[in-house]
């Protein structure tokens, strides 16, 4: 996003990055997620904070599976020079969802050390080439419903445990109706 926003006009970054975001969001909603903020080009999403949902990971895992094939229609809607990558982190776990702030502005946000595992996921994309990463935590509660590959045993910034990480790559019950899905890089099978 760097390259693309510094050889391009304010106003052209934002037309591009307002549809990404309302696809993106579209998705997210869909999937029962609720949109917690927007981060410069990149946007935090979580489940089961509003309304109780069990499958509240697999609905991430869904998820992201779709929003990589809206940002690929998307991208061939757009030029080459105007076509995004991303990279999704997925961490379940414990986490403080409420009104957080000061006196002066509120906000209904999330919080916690697992969300900053998910953040962490999300920028180690970059260095492995993929395009989602979930977390153990995430894999043990969808792991009869995803199709993965293990990655690495990592210790990202901040913890000093490793976590094990792998790259999501489909759902089995696309491959079981006969419909493919991604292969984690954005690719069709």
């Amino acid at each position: 996003f760097t390259r693309f926003s510094e050889t391009k006009l304010p106003y052209d970054v934002v037309v591009v990055l307002n549809r990404y975001f309302r696809s993106m969001g579209e998705a997210i909603e869909a999937a029962g997620g609720h949109i917690d903020k927007f981060i410069g080009d990149a946007m935090m999403a979580f489940w089961n904070g509003i309304e109780q949902q069990e499958d509240h990971a697999l609905r991430a895992c869904r998820c992201a599976l779709g929003q990589l094939a809206v940002l690929h229609e998307l991208n061939q809607s757009w030029p080459p020079e105007k076509r995004l990558e991303i990279g999704i982190g997925i961490n379940s776990g414990i986490m403080t969802v409420g009104n957080m702030g000061s006196l002066g502005r509120m906000d209904y946000t999330i919080m916690g050390d697992a969300v900053n595992l998910g953040a962490r996921l999300e920028g180690t994309n970059k260095q492995y080439g993929t395009h989602i990463i979930i977390s153990e935590n995430t894999y043990g509660l969808v792991q009869d419903h995803v199709i993965v590959r293990e990655l690495d045993n990592i210790r990202v910034k901040g913890k000093n445990k490793p976590v094990l990480i792998y790259v999501l790559l489909d759902m089995k019950e696309q491959l079981v109706a006969g419909t493919p899905g991604t292969d984690g890089n954005g690719a069709g099978q």
